[in-house]
This record gives C-alpha cells, sequence and structure tokens, in this order.
C-alpha cells in the first residue's frame, strides 16, 4: 500500500490494518484473525478519536459514526466468522479494504490536515 497519510503513527497503523483485512483471505483463517483486526481498528480509532477530542475537531461526530460504523461491522464478522467460506471472506476482504480507502482518503485526510496544522501530531 502507498503511503496514506503524513503522520507517521496514522500510516504506520493504516498499514497493519490492511494487512489484518489480507490475513482474511488465507486459507487457514480462524477467529484469531477477525479479533485481532477488531481489536486493532478499535485502538487506531482511539487513538484518532483521543486527538479529535483534544484537538476540538470540529467534525468529530461525523468521524466517530463512521468508525462506530465500522466497528459494528467487524464486530458482526467477528461473530459470524465461522460460517465464511473461502469465497465470502475473500468479497468482506474486499469490501473492508475499500471501506478503509475512501475512509482514509476521505475523512482522514482532513483529520490529518487539522492534525498538522495544530502543530501537534
Amino acid at each position: 500500500m502507498t503511503l496514506t497519510s503524513e503522520l507517521i503513527w496514522q500510516d504506520q497503523q493504516h498499514q497493519v490494518l490492511f494487512d489484518l483485512i489480507d490475513e482474511i483471505k488465507a486459507d487457514k483463517v480462524d477467529v484469531s484473525t477477525f479479533t485481532r483486526l477488531h481489536d486493532y481498528a478499535d485502538h487506531h480509532f482511539c487513538l484518532e478519536e483521543a486527538y479529535m477530542e483534544a484537538l476540538n475537531y470540529p467534525d468529530f461526530g461525523a468521524h466517530l459514526q463512521a468508525h462506530n460504523k465500522f466497528r459494528a461491522e467487524l464486530k458482526k464478522m467477528l461473530d459470524d466468522h465461522h460460517s465464511y467460506d473461502t469465497q465470502l471472506r475473500e468479497m468482506l476482504s474486499d469490501f473492508l479494504t475499500e471501506w478503509l480507502k475512501r475512509h482514509i482518503f476521505g475523512v482522514d485526510k482532513k483529520l490529518e490536515l487539522y492534525i498538522m496544522e495544530s502543530g501537534r501530531k
């Protein structure tokens, strides 16, 4: 994946998320894959949300709503993982990858700019 953010911490976390999403396609995927993705995404979102709160980010509500929607999707996938065949896991991985790309290059870019301008990266 190409650089997703000028904020090193944010870019590195995005890269880990993409790697975890790719693991869903693996032949020997189990609940631990979905658990790690769920937990890491929550960790990443919590860090972004802490920045938004600390900096009084004006679009905090909308950004939080997007995070919560993704959290809910990941929770559902975690709960239902045992019924996923290879084709469905591939479709889920593609869906999550596209969602994450749109999120990163949409709302996260606005947050990145706000953080960079604040000087508190």
